[in-house]
């Protein structure tokens, strides 16, 4: 029996080897960008907490982050994955969007107790 051609030259079997290959890398590329962000974010946390009186928004701390040199590296990887294979889209949206909720959630808790510390303190 012969086998059916089905994309590129690959049978079916083949194809979806292929394509859980690469959703593998893809998570593997997803958690190396969680750990760092949550590296990054601890890292924001003890200085806020450190130095209270100098409070950025929280939006320009994440910027600062996300423009970080290996989360910039990372999500580049990820984005040529995400050319080649658009079916991982929706997977990569909706683990950087917790990303950011959890982020943005940290950040502002670790403002707001350094805000109480700083009114304690007067």
């Amino acid at each position: 029996m012969k086998a059916v051609i089905y994309n590129h030259g690959f049978n079916r079997v083949e194809h979806h080897q292929i394509i859980n290959l690469e959703r593998a890398k893809l998570n593997r590329l997803l958690d190396e960008e969680r750990r760092i962000l949550e590296t990054l974010t601890q890292s924001a946390k003890t200085e806020i907490e450190i130095k209270p009186q100098i409070l950025e928004s929280v939006q320009a701390v994440w910027n600062s982050i996300v423009n970080h040199r290996l989360v910039r590296e990372i999500r580049r990887r990820i984005e040529c994955l995400t050319d080649a294979y658009p079916q991982f889209l929706r997977q990569v949206e909706i683990v950087r969007t917790r990303l950011q909720e959890k982020f943005f959630l940290v950040i502002n808790a670790a403002r707001y107790a350094a805000q109480n510390s700083i009114c304690r303190k007067s």
